[in-house]
């Protein structure tokens, strides 16, 4: 026999309904499968004490009846493991997923509205707004920190091309180096060669000379013995 709910059992159901709801994106239920958040990167991306304390009075009301205009929505955006929007920046797309994991308030938050009120980029723009003034000194200091590694990146393959370019023109100076040297020697060579030809020819004894030197000498010698006989002959004469 069917009996009718009262109103009393109908209250019940509706109260473990948001129970099983509310349990659903709790820390708890997702901290047995999800990973271990450590307290620092809770801190870097602005989960704090602060920003939990400040979301407690955060309502499905406040959401809906926020100032905000629709902007048009891509339908092909890809989304997390944690269901979060990839057209978020780096910072906020980790944020949101550590509320998501952490802070029940929001989990439970973003499962009532999205998709039935409000889709889940003008739920996440809202979110941000709201919590501006609590997260914003730590995207700050994340984006900061993020540009100080992406420029010693730079400097680090600047001075590593720098290094290679160095020791590539310490090779070249070298190979010149040697290439002259090899030159000058080559050059000495010769020179010593070319001179050691000419010494010789300069300091030996030359056969045509000495040969000239002998006839002068007996041409010179014939003139005067006939001078000597000539006088000779005039002498007997007288």
């Amino acid at each position: 026999m069917n009996k009718k709910k009262t109103a009393a059992d109908k209250e019940i159901d509706i109260s473990s309904l948001s129970i099983v709801n509310t349990n659903a994106f709790s820390p708890a239920s997702s901290s047995g499968s999800g990973p271990v958040v450590s307290d620092s990167e809770l801190r870097m991306f602005g989960v704090t004490d602060d920003l939990r304390d400040f979301v407690k009075g955060l309502t499905s009301i406040t959401f809906q009846n926020f100032p905000i205009q629709d902007e048009g929505e891509p339908s092909d955006v890809e989304t997390t493991e944690s269901n979060v929007r990839k057209d978020l920046s780096e910072w906020q797309e980790r944020h949101a997923t550590l509320v998501l994991t952490t802070v029940k308030q929001i989990s439970k938050l973003r499962y009532e509205l999205c998709p039935r009120v409000m889709k889940e980029r003008r739920f996440w723009r809202i979110y941000f707004t709201l919590v501006s003034t609590h997260v914003a000194t730590y995207e700050k200091q994340y984006m900061e920190e993020v540009k100080r590694k992406a420029e010693e990146q730079i400097k680090d393959e600047k001075e590593k091309e720098s290094s290679v370019v160095g020791e590539n023109s310490s090779q070249s100076e070298s190979t010149e180096k040697n290439l002259k040297s090899k030159t000058s020697s080559d050059e000495q060579e010769l020179d010593s060669f070319l001179l050691g030809d000419l010494e010789d020819s300069d300091g030996g004894p030359d056969d045509g000379d000495a040969s000239f030197d002998d006839d002068f000498d007996r041409i010179g010698n014939s003139d005067i013995e006939d001078e000597k006989h000539s006088k000779k002959d005039t002498g007997t004469t007288v």
